[in-house]
């Protein structure tokens, strides 16, 4: 009797440590592709941040050249905004 109580315990422990095992790994398993999501949504989001970066740096510089260079403004405001100095005459022709 103790031997049959002795087996059937032991196969009873086995079959827990095989569910807890079998959950840990789906466990283990689910957190490593969630963890792998997470880390390429790391990297975009990186590579989105250094791209904004390097158009925060453009537009600085863009700024400080226009500040600082007043042939540089004076041509700007003259091609974006249409200005002309008193008594210029502006040819405009359209592309065919």
């Amino acid at each position: 009797m103790l031997r049959w109580f002795s087996r059937f315990l032991l196969v009873a422990l086995l079959i827990i440590l095989s569910v807890v095992t079998t959950a840990l790994f789906l466990v283990w398993s689910q957190t490593r592709r969630e963890y792998a999501a997470f880390e390429a949504r790391r990297v975009e989001a990186e590579a989105q941040l250094a791209a904004l970066r390097a158009e925060r740096q453009h537009k600085e510089d863009y700024l400080r050249t226009f500040l600082s260079e007043p042939e540089f403004a004076e041509r700007v405001i003259r091609e974006r905004m249409g200005y002309v100095a008193p008594g210029e005459v502006v040819f405009r022709f359209e592309n065919p």
